[in-house]
C-alpha cells in the first residue's frame, strides 16, 4: 500500500508542476530531488552522482555530433538538393512526388538523427511545390509529418542514443536493429501512398513515362544525391564493421558534413554559427530532460517502485504478451500528451526492469519497439511535434494535417505489431555486427 501512496504522489507532482508551465525537465529533476531528500533515507548523499555520472558518457558525446551534422546539411543547402535529385527518381510511379516526401525523409533520416529536423527540412522545400502542381493537400501533410519519424528510426538515431546511455545497452547495435524496420515501414508508407492514388487518381496529378528522358533525368539526378549514400556508409558501415563507435562516426561524419559544404561552396562563417547554436539550443534540451530523469530514475529505484510494479504485474498472472500490450496501449495514450524524449525517460525507470528485468523481452528489441512508439507520440495531437512542425510549415486547416496522418499512424501500429511477432527482423542485423 505505501508503495501505491508513492507512486500516486510522484504522478500527482509531476502533473502539478507540468500543469503550471515549468519546462519538462526542471519537473522531473524538481519531484526526483523531493523524493531523494525527504523520502530516501541520506538520499541527498547520491544526488551529485545521479547527476554527473550518466551525462559524462562517452556515448552521449555522439548527440551533439550528429544534431550538429544534421545542422550542417539542412543551412548547406544539401537537403534541398537531395530532395529535388530524389524527386526525379519517383516521378514514374503513382503518387510521384508524394513517395519523395517518403524516400526524401528517409535518406535525409539517416543523416540527421532527428524527426523534428527530418519533418521541416524536407515540408519546407516539398509543401509549395506539391501543391502548386496539384496533389491532395491531406495527404501531402500527412506524408511529411509520417515520413519526418522515420529521423529517429532510421539511424543515426539520437532517440536511441539517449536509450543506450540511459539503460546502458550499445548504441551500435541499436542503430543496427533500427535498419530493417526502419527500411520496412518506409516501405509499408510508400505502399500506402500507392493505394491511395490508385484508388483516388485525383489526389496527384498523371505520372511521368518511363523512357530515355526519364533514365537521363534519374542518371543526372545522382549528383545531388550522392553526398547522403557517402555519409551513410561511412556512418553505419563503420559501425557495423567494427571500425568505429557511434561516437566516433558522429565525429567523422560531422567533420566529412564540413567537408561537403566546403565542395558546394557553401561554408562560411554565418553558416557554421546558425549551425553551432541550433546544436547547443537542442542539445542543451536534450541533456536537461536527460539529467532530470536520471534524478527522478535513481529515487525511484532507491524507493524499489519499480520493482513493486513488477511484482503486482506478475502476480496478476498475464502472460508477457498481455503485459507488452497494455505497454503499448500505455504509450500511445502518454504520447498524445507528451513528447518523445520526456516521455522515454519520464517511464523507461519502470517498463524496462519490467520487461526487460522480470518478463525476459530483448533490450535491443525493446528500444527499436520503443522509438516506434515514439515516433506514433510525434504525429498523435494535441503535443506531437511534427504535427505541429508540418502544420506551421503549410498553415491552413489543422483538421487536413489530422486526416492526413490517419493511415500512416495505421501503419505504424501494423509494423508494432509486425515486429513483435517476428522480432528477427530487429535482431537480426545487430546479430551479424563485428565487434
Amino acid at each position: 500500500m505505501e508503495v501505491v501512496w508513492l507512486i500516486a504522489l510522484f504522478i500527482g507532482l509531476i502533473l502539478i508542476l507540468m500543469g503550471s508551465g515549468m519546462l519538462i525537465a526542471f519537473c522531473l529533476a524538481g519531484v526526483g530531488i523531493f523524493g531523494l531528500v525527504f523520502l530516501v533515507p541520506g538520499g541527498e548523499a547520491v544526488l551529485g552522482g545521479a547527476v554527473y555520472s550518466p551525462v559524462a558518457s562517452f556515448v552521449l558525446a555522439a548527440v551533439p555530433m550528429f544534431i550538429f551534422l544534421g545542422e550542417i546539411i539542412l543551412r548547406s543547402g544539401m537537403s534541398q538538393r537531395l530532395y529535388h535529385g530524389v524527386s526525379k527518381w519517383t516521378s514514374i510511379i503513382p503518387g510521384g512526388l508524394l513517395h519523395c516526401n517518403i524516400a526524401s525523409c528517409s535518406i535525409f533520416a539517416a543523416i540527421s538523427g532527428s524527426s523534428v529536423a527530418t519533418a521541416a527540412t524536407i515540408g519546407t522545400v516539398a509543401y509549395p511545390e506539391q501543391t502548386a502542381r496539384g496533389y491532395e493537400p491531406r495527404l501531402v501533410k500527412g506524408s511529411l509529418a509520417a515520413g519526418g519519424t522515420l529521423g529517429i528510426l532510421i539511424p543515426p538515431s539520437v532517440t536511441m542514443i539517449i536509450y543506450g546511455a540511459f539503460v546502458g545497452q550499445s548504441v551500435g547495435r541499436l542503430f543496427m536493429g533500427g535498419v530493417i524496420p526502419g527500411i520496412i515501414l518506409a516501405t509499408m508508407f510508400m505502399g500506402g501512398i500507392f493505394v491511395l492514388c490508385v484508388m483516388n487518381p485525383s489526389w496527384s496529378p498523371e505520372r511521368g513515362r518511363f523512357g530515355w528522358h526519364y533514365l537521363r533525368e534519374a542518371i543526372i539526378a545522382i549528383k545531388d544525391v550522392w553526398p547522403f549514400p557517402f555519409l551513410i556508409l561511412i556512418i553505419l558501415g563503420g559501425i557495423y564493421g567494427g571500425l568505429w563507435t557511434p561516437t566516433e562516426a558522429a565525429g567523422v561524419s560531422a567533420a566529412l558534413a564540413l567537408v561537403l559544404a566546403a565542395i558546394f561552396r557553401r561554408l562560411n562563417l554565418a553558416m557554421l554559427k546558425e549551425s553551432v547554436i541550433g546544436t547547443l539550443r537542442t542539445s542543451g534540451m536534450i541533456f536537461l530532460i536527460f539529467i532530470g530523469a536520471q534524478i527522478l530514475k535513481t529515487a525511484i529505484s532507491l524507493l524499489k517502485i519499480p520493482a513493486a510494479i513488477a511484482a503486482f504485474v506478475l502476480g496478476l498472472g498475464l502472460g508477457p504478451l498481455w503485459v507488452w500490450f497494455g505497454v503499448i496501449i500505455m504509450y500511445l495514450i502518454m504520447g498524445c500528451f507528451m513528447d518523445g524524449i520526456s516521455l522515454m525517460l519520464l517511464t523507461l525507470p519502470v517498463t524496462y526492469p519490467l520487461l526487460i528485468l522480470s518478463l525476459g523481452f530483448d533490450p535491443i528489441w525493446f528500444g527499436v519497439l520503443l522509438t516506434v512508439l515514439i515516433e506514433c507520440a510525434l504525429i498523435t495531437p494535441p503535443v506531437g511535434m511534427n504535427f505541429y512542425v508540418i502544420h506551421g510549415i503549410t498553415g491552413g486547416d489543422i483538421s487536413e494535417v489530422i486526416q492526413g496522418i490517419v493511415p500512416f499512424f495505421i501503419l505504424m501500429l501494423v509494423a508494432i505489431a509486425l515486429y513483435t511477432f517476428v522480432p528477427e527482423l530487429v535482431l537480426w542485423l545487430p546479430n551479424m555486427m563485428i565487434g
